[in-house]
Order: C-alpha cells, then structure tokens, then sequence
C-alpha cells in the first residue's frame, strides 16, 4: 500500500469519526430536549441538534463516503466484493435519509419553535411536529448505520 492510500484511510477515519460524533451525540440532545421543561430549552437542544447535524453528520457522512469509494480500488477490493455492496448501500440509504428527511424535518421544527419561542408560548404548529416520532426514529437509524459500517469495514464479512 503506498504513502497516500494511509493518508486516505487516516482521513476515512477521521472523516467517520466526525460523522459518528454528529449522530451519536445527536440522539442525547434529542432525549434531553424531548425532556426539558421549558420552552428555550426546547429551542437550545434544537439548536444544537441542527448545529450537529449540519457541522458533524451531514458533512462527515460526505466525506467519509466520497473518500470509501475512492479507497475501495485503491486498497484493491473491487466492486464484487458483499460487504463493499452492503456498505455503499447503508451508507447510500442512511445519508439520503439524512439528506431528505431529518435535515428538512429538524429545520421546519426548529424555525417552528424559535416561532414559539417569539411568542411566549408552543404554536399549534411546533406541536404538531414536535409530537411526531418518525424523525427522531429515522436520526437513531442513522446512527446504527454507522455502527454497522464499522462493522462492516472491520470485518469484511462477505
């Protein structure tokens, strides 16, 4: 392997780690702010919940992925390999859920509560999309994928 592939695998790594510390610590903040009491602390955890989101997950799913495909034939995999299938498969479907689901959804929440938040009190519409489960289950989601991969690429099972 030459010099540059390990410099490809470090920053893969790197690259995982950055996503992984979005997702993981994405669903505390999500446990904690379904759990305050008050209205700005509602808004904070949603806050932080975007800010990870958009500055560790979204960008750390990128890179990590764009620099996998490129080290799949740079390492000397190939493409027939199952577990390279399986990877880019959970990776290809848990980023475009992120991507297409949770971003949008956690941006209408949190512009809804900062709405709330102007006027004193929870709006109709916070409420609403406040109650739905779906968002946080499909975030949680994300974050096994990202277990999976490790396991996927630790163990190259098949």
């Amino acid at each position: 392997m030459s010099r540059s592939v390990n410099w490809f695998v470090l920053a893969h790594v790197l690259a995982a780690l950055w996503l992984a510390g979005g997702a993981f610590a994405g669903a505390f903040v999500r446990a904690q702010t379904r759990r305050a009491t008050t209205l700005a602390e509602k808004v904070f955890g949603l806050r932080l919940g975007w800010r990870l989101l958009t500055v560790c997950s979204i960008p750390g799913s990128l890179v990590a992925g764009a620099i996998g495909l490129h080290l799949v034939t740079a390492r000397g995999f190939g493409w027939k390999e199952g577990w390279v299938h399986a990877s880019v498969g959970l990776w290809a479907l848990a980023t475009a859920a992120m991507l297409l689901a949770t971003a949008p959804r956690l941006k209408r929440t949190l512009a809804a509560a900062e709405r709330s938040l102007q006027q004193g009190a929870p709006t109709p519409e916070l409420t609403a999309l406040a109650a739905a489960r779906w968002p946080g289950i499909v975030a949680d989601l994300g974050a096994l994928a990202v277990v999976l991969l490790t396991v996927l690429m630790v163990l190259k099972p098949f």
